[in-house]
């Protein structure tokens, strides 16, 4: 669960993932690989909930503008109990502060957006979600998406 520079682009150290092009909701930065270089817009669950809410009379391009985005992902308090519940389930050990915050923030965006994977089913997030997750929980260091 420790966040370290370990990015690969698979052998091909050319490739340029700065390009942020294929970005349609505005929010995106430049990942690592290709794999992660990924639009809230073009992952159908998050498309979802902002196609639901846009419905309802709003009109927001970015998973990270829903409202509900703040509430269950970047929420102290909400992701303190949510970490409690983690621990008592997982028996998982206590971790600095930050850490466990971003770490419990991207389970609480999976649970909000697929609802329940499986064990060991692991999903690519959104780049601008893993962007705003990480500004409100900063570390000096960062691990890419890894399959289980």
């Amino acid at each position: 669960m420790s966040d370290s520079e370990n990015y690969t682009t698979d052998g091909d150290e050319s490739i340029d993932f700065s390009d942020t092009s294929s970005c349609r909701c505005n929010s995106c930065i430049a990942m690592h690989t290709e794999r992660e270089s990924v639009c809230c817009r073009d992952v159908e669950q998050t498309n979802f909930k902002l196609d639901v809410f846009n419905e309802e009379g709003h009109d927001i391009e970015c998973i990270t503008d829903h409202p509900g985005f703040g509430t269950v992902c970047l929420d102290r308090y909400v992701l303190e109990t949510a970490y409690y519940q983690y621990r008592q389930q997982y028996g998982v050990p206590q971790q600095e502060d930050n850490e466990q915050q971003r770490y419990v923030a991207y389970r609480q965006f999976v649970r909000w957006c697929w609802g329940y994977l499986g064990r060991e089913v692991r999903v690519v997030l959104p780049s601008c979600a893993v962007q705003r997750i990480r500004a409100q929980f900063p570390s000096q260091q960062y691990e890419g998406f890894q399959d289980s």
